[in-house]
């Protein structure tokens, strides 16, 4: 019984409790890490995330808009556009490209820290109605995994590339799907004063913008706009706010019904 007189010592005792709950635990994290399945729709917890930063906001009776950024990150265009942002103090929405986080994780920390929403843009921006029903899947799974490894949640709201979309791609889809109703072609027309006119011209109440972080022009004509739609009454919000979306919600949305 010799090597049990350390049990009569309550400090040792409690030392010994101690490593065991410790080794325990650490056990059952490292199971849950090994065995964590993707993530495709994100849990409901995660609305907890998207509710702190995006605050309910009542679009029907607010004249509110979104101003969605597509294609990024973008090691130059995407900082100048969200200093912009910044200063204005207005919220947005960007769409992911998976194949574009790597070596820029810090922007989309960036963007979702200063309380931006992030969405599912695709892996690398095929035309999925032309996708097998495993290749879609495979192009939003990587894409949520590669946002989530950048340490920002699992997005909810996915963008089809081309906003191509049909009942197949909506089938395999388990995202909210958000396409835009307003849009200044500036991926076209490169020239930061048109950019600017065509979005002004189109502007309306639960109107979706289409711009690209991606295009040193829309970053020019950003300011500008904003000051514009600002001096027209106009609420920037994020897509989920706009729609009153959130995790688990499934459908096909252009914009808000007014």
């Amino acid at each position: 019984m010799q090597h049990l007189r350390w049990m009569s010592r309550p400090q040792l005792l409690i030392g010994f409790l101690l490593v065991c709950l410790l080794v325990g635990g650490t056990s059952t994290v490292l199971a849950q890490v090994i065995n964590r399945p993707l993530v495709i729709a994100p849990k409901p917890q995660v609305r907890g995330a998207y509710t702190q930063v995006h605050p309910p906001i009542n679009c029907n009776v607010l004249r509110c808009i979104a101003l969605t950024f597509d294609d990024g990150p973008h090691a130059g265009v995407t900082p100048k556009v969200l200093d912009v942002l910044r200063d204005e103090q207005v919220k947005a929405t960007f769409f992911i490209v998976g194949s574009r986080v790597a070596g820029r994780e810090h922007l989309i920390q960036r963007a979702f820290s200063e309380g931006h929403e992030i969405g599912n843009h695709s892996w690398n921006h095929p035309m999925f109605t032309e996708l097998s029903p495993a290749q879609i899947e495979s192009q939003l799974r990587d894409t949520q995994e590669a946002i989530m490894q950048a340490g920002v949640p699992a997005p909810h709201i996915f963008r089809p590339p081309y906003g191509a979309v049909d009942d197949a791609v909506l089938a395999h889809t388990p995202l909210t799907t958000v396409r835009w109703n307003i849009d200044p072609a500036d991926w076209d027309v490169r020239n930061a004063v048109k950019v600017k006119k065509g979005i002004l011209e189109q502007a309306r109440p639960g109107g979706i913008i289409l711009l690209h972080d991606t295009h040193i022009t829309t970053a020019y004509a950003l300011r500008g706009t904003i000051h514009e739609l600002k001096k027209r009454k106009f609420h920037f919000v994020t897509v989920s706010q706009l729609l009153q979306v959130g995790p688990g919600d499934r459908g096909n949305y252009s914009g808000r019904p007014q």
